[in-house]
């Protein structure tokens, strides 16, 4: 795995997902939100590049970023009190986007092309 292009790509994803934080009026911490947001960008980009082997077909790279970008976004969802405040409603959609995207971009230049081929079993 390319871990310079894997981080990079986490950390580019969680910028742009997080950076509308600075246009939400009357936020008491922007900077904090959207460095959350890179390093969960980073993560979920991390978690997509230890889940997938070498040349892994760009369909397991998008479903590993679902699931991965869902997952994160969950997370951030419930810690700000779910259904129940609503204070975080777009933040399951646009993490599973950004886990899809970043699960594509993983699997496509998060690896060498000289590293040996995944099994068709895995």
């Amino acid at each position: 795995m390319k871990l310079l292009n894997v981080l990079l790509i986490g950390a580019v994803l969680g910028a742009v997902d997080g950076g509308g934080i600075f246009f939400a009026p009357g936020e008491p911490y922007p900077t904090e939100i959207f460095s959350a947001a890179i390093l969960k960008g980073v993560l979920v980009a991390l978690m997509i590049g230890f889940s997938l082997k070498a040349r892994a077909p760009l369909l397991r790279g998008a479903a590993f970023g679902l699931l991965y970008g869902l997952a994160f976004a969950l997370v951030v969802f419930l810690a700000k009190g779910g259904v129940a405040s609503m204070d975080a409603p777009y933040v399951v959609p646009s993490g599973a986007v950004f886990g899809i995207i970043a699960g594509l971009l993983v699997a496509k230049l998060g690896f060498s092309s000289s590293e040996p081929m995944a099994s068709p079993r895995n």
